[in-house]
């Protein structure tokens, strides 16, 4: 069973990664020290740059994962609403998600999952949501499987609590989407901003290089350029984690 909340990089993910790296840390080295040796200076950076990469897949994972869950309430919304019970409402909306993401999704092969464990074992599907919950790492299927949990034990009703907390987990969902909207345009602005130094430094590079030959000659100038590259390094680190929400 996956655990969401980590990544491992494939053989074939790895390939691109490092390929990818190798050519964007080289080419700033150059940009930055216009000596092959010293853009070499800069590889040892991708390999703590690759956990950075890992988490970000783990994270694209999980929202690709929440997505399918918001598809899911829906559908468990509807089914429990037309007097279905849990885990027929469970049924309906595997056989949903199967058809709108496909057998190989995450989301599919989780319900499923949960489907044919209680079909054979009669395992009770409270457990199985929270087993789920836990290893999805998102805190909107951990509360839905802790609302279920709790009915179960207390012998509430488990079809009218569902219910009503898919609706409240909806909106947070929703809630959870505008915020990402508005942070992407803030991070494509961050981008755009930290690549303003780049461009222009290229551009001295191409059109007069002789400007900028002082910064790329003796120890005072290696100095200053490394200090510029680590200025703007640590500018777009920073940029990052000030927009970060965490919801």
């Amino acid at each position: 069973m996956t655990d969401y909340r980590t990544y491992s990089l494939s053989r074939k993910e790895k390939q691109s990664y490092y390929l990818t790296a190798f050519f964007v840390l080289v080419t700033v080295g150059a940009l930055f020290y216009r000596n092959p040796l010293f853009s070499l200076l800069c590889l040892p950076a991708v390999v703590p740059a690759e956990k950075l990469w890992a988490k970000r897949k783990s994270r694209m994972r999980r929202e690709r994962l929440l997505e399918g869950f918001r598809d899911v309430l829906y559908a468990i919304s509807a089914a429990i609403a037309a007097g279905r019970q849990m885990p027929d409402a469970l049924a309906d909306a595997a056989r949903q998600v199967r058809v709108a993401y496909g057998p190989t999704a995450p989301i599919t092969q989780e319900l499923e999952r949960i489907v044919t464990r209680y079909s054979d074992a009669h395992s009770p599907v409270d457990q199985l949501l929270i087993d789920f919950g836990s290893r999805s790492g998102l805190e909107e299927i951990r509360q839905f499987a802790g609302v279920c949990q709790i009915c179960g034990k207390s012998g509430g009703d488990l079809e009218e609590v569902a219910l009503s907390s898919a609706h409240l987990i909806l909106d947070r969902i929703r809630f959870r989407r505008e915020v990402q909207m508005l942070t992407a345009q803030k991070k494509l602005d961050i981008f755009f901003l930290i690549s303003l130094p780049l461009l222009i430094l290229l551009f001295l590079n191409l059109a007069a290089p002789e400007y900028l030959s002082v910064l790329y000659a003796g120890f005072p100038g290696r100095c200053i350029m490394t200090a510029c590259l680590l200025t703007v390094a640590a500018a777009l680190q920073w940029s990052l984690r000030l927009i970060e929400v965490t919801i």
